[in-house]
Formats: C-alpha cells, structure tokens, sequence
C-alpha cells in the first residue's frame, strides 16, 4: 500500500512522527499502518517510531515512510518493583531518542497510537513542548493514568463512540476527546465481482466444499473476545445445518493469555469438534480472502471498542451475527447488515446464523447492505481526512 499522493497545496505539510509499542501486526497496528498510507503527503511529512525488525516496520519502510528504529515496548500493568522499574527505565531511554528525533526533523506533532506509546509521547511532550494526539484504541479502564495522559494531549482521539462515551467516564473533559471513527482500506478486500473465483479458490485449499455452509470467527486470543461463545454456537448451528463448518482465525499473538489458549482446545474438544467441524488457523495475512470464502462472520467479543473485522466483513459482503457489546452496533445495522444479540447467549448466537443460513435471499441482501454501509461509513480515506484536518488545525495553534 503506497502514502497517498493529491494536488499540492501552498501550505508545508505538519511535520507528523507516529508512535507505536508494538511491532507485530494486531488489529491497532494495521489501523495505524491504513491510516498513515491514507495520509496525503502535500499535507502530512509522516515519520514513524516503532521497534526495530518487526512486520509493522518493513510495512511503513515498503510504503517509503521514513522509519525511526527505538525500543518502544507495550507496557503492562504491575506492582512487582523490578518489573516497574524496567519499564519506567524502558520508557526514559525511548525517551531519550525520540526528543533527539523531533529535534533533528522538526516534527510538530506526536501521534500515539495507543496508550503504551502515549506514555513515551507524553514525557517527549512534556521535554520539547510539541503537542500530542493520543489515538484511544481501547475500553479498558485506565484510573488517573487516563486524565494525566489527556493533560499533555491535544485530543484523545477516540475511534468510536463507545470509546469516546468510555473516556467521559474516565474524566476525560468532552472538548479533549475527537471522535473520528475507524476505517478501513477497502482496496484491501474483494469486491463483488472478484468474489465467487476468490471464494471458490480459498475454499480449495482449505478442504471446505462450495456448498457448505462456513462460518468465521476473527480475532486475537483473549479472554475478553469470548471465541468460546463462538464455538458453542457453532456446535448449535450445526444441529440445524450437520453440515456447516466453522474458521477460528488468530493467535496468542502477544503471548499473554496461554491458559485461554488452552481453554479454546479444551471447549472444542468438549463440544466434538473435530476437523470437520472446525478448522483453527493461527495468525493470517490473508483474512480477506478468508472473509470472501465464508458466508457469516461471528463475532462474539465482550467490550469491543470497535472491530475492524466487522468492517472488513461488510467490505466483503459478508453479514455479521455480533453480541450487542461496545461500539459493534455502529458498525453493524440490526436486521438489515447482521444481527446484534444478547452479550454471552451462545445460543442467541446460533439462531441469529440460523436464521442466515435458512434464507439464502436475506443472506445475500443483508450482505449487499453491509457492503454499502462500509463504503459510505468506513473508508480508510474518510478517517485520514479528518485526521489531516486535526493536525492542520492543531499546527495552526487552534487545537480543536
């Protein structure tokens, strides 16, 4: 994916250096890498920070961003001193670079990714005095740290509302926070037209016939995604349709959660979901294509800030059968793009799907619908539009 090039304009673009803890390729860290290439360089000199030899590095590299190797590092809660006490040596010694960094480029703006790398941005604010955008990705509860972090920051931005509603209740004054919903890059995922020879050809090579009803289920293994809700519902659905196969997509990716891990084996064993009921794959560059061979996407998470994948499954013509959790209903349209359930109820779950799969004509209508929702509501160059608008305004010294 290349940096987007417009007209120029007579203004010098905001000189912009994003940050990012994180170097593997999650959900926060591809909205990160949409977003930047979405950015229109008459308007936004973006350099990026991020640990060295990662996916997301080579990424900003292939797309000619200028990348800024530092020891970023996610920070995690804990009250062993000795761990504390490396993280906040960690964090000064980050520090230490990037100020040395926005001295040498002039930048003018630090935009943090998420809250590990506003920490870092908050003390180079704190040492150079340029402002920084805080990028709320998340709906854990955050204590004083949230209101220290919103001090330094011109905006929190949030990327739903849910989020935006989550910060109010974290103190966070109202004209701190910017709401500018998530996008996604739609050149990423399958228009109609290419679907059904990328359907068929995805299906091939993961075993599964064309005529079999397949549904997925995307996304990183913590607790809090509740994928265990989505294997008791396709253990239900398969009642209904014996034949119907479910796609578990993701990983551990960050290591923390290898007991849920083994919770997900556990429970699929429990329910007899053999190989031919449940096909488990583990990390995946190629999720749209996986979108494009199945015919619903489940997504059964708790809290859910947002939820790329929802988006990304509309982009594909695919419906969304989706607990009723987090800022997911502003993504999904009940009864019209999906349908939103009672939060934990597998078997709610299970009927929405059902009640999909019985009726190939609502299938593909609501599939049709999610798509023009996506397109209108969700394009990657939407979100970078607002955001260029913000660093303009925040340069010019209006901040808001």
């Amino acid at each position: 994916m290349a940096r987007t090039v417009r007209k120029k304009s007579f203004a010098a673009p905001v000189r912009v250096l994003f940050l990012s803890a994180e170097g593997l390729m999650g959900g926060a860290e591809r909205s990160l890498y949409e977003l930047l290439c979405a950015l229109p360089e008459d308007r936004v000199a973006a350099h990026a920070c991020v640990p060295p030899e990662g996916p997301l590095a080579r990424l900003f590299a292939l797309a000619e961003v200028p990348v800024h190797p530092v020891p970023l590092r996610r920070f995690r809660r804990t009250l062993h001193p000795f761990l504390l006490a490396g993280q906040v040596r960690a964090l000064y010694q980050a520090s230490r670079i990037l100020v040395e960094i926005v001295r040498v480029y002039g930048i003018q703006i630090l935009h943090a990714n998420t809250d590990s790398s506003a920490l870092v941005a908050w003390e180079v604010s704190r040492e150079t005095g340029i402002p920084m955008l805080w990028h709320c990705r998340d709906l854990r509860p955050l204590g004083p740290l949230a209101r220290i972090l919103a001090a330094r920051s011109a905006h929190a931005i949030a990327i739903s509302r849910a989020v935006a509603e989550h910060l109010r209740q974290q103190g966070l004054a109202s004209r701190k926070i910017k709401t500018v919903l998530n996008g996604i890059d739609l050149a990423r995922c399958h228009a109609p037209s290419e679907r059904d020879a990328i359907r068929r050809r995805t299906r091939a090579y993961l075993g599964v016939p064309e005529d079999v009803p397949l549904l997925i289920d995307v996304g990183g293994w913590v607790p809090w995604k509740r994928h265990e809700l989505f294997l008791e519902a396709l253990a239900a659905v398969r009642e209904k349709h014996p034949r119907a196969r479910g796609l578990l997509v993701g990983s551990d990716l960050f290591s923390q959660n290898p007991s849920y891990a083994r919770l997900l084996e556990a429970r699929a064993a429990a329910l007899k979901l053999d190989d031919e009921a449940l096909l488990v794959l583990q990390q995946r560059d190629d999720v749209p294509d996986l979108l494009a061979a199945s015919d619903l996407l489940v997504a059964p998470s708790d809290r859910e800030p947002f939820g790329r994948v929802l988006a990304e499954a509309g982009a594909s013509g695919l419906p969304v059968v989706a607990t009723d959790s987090g800022g997911k209903r502003e993504i999904i349209k009940d009864g019209q793009t999906g349908y939103l359930t009672k939060p934990g109820d597998a078997q709610a779950l299970a009927r929405g799907c059902v009640k999909l799969l019985d009726d190939p004509a609502k299938l593909a209508k609501f599939g049709e619908k999610a798509r023009a929702r996506i397109e209108k509501h969700f394009d990657i160059r939407r979100t970078a539009e607002e955001v260029a608008e913000l660093y303009e305004r925040i340069a010019a010294g209006g901040g808001k």
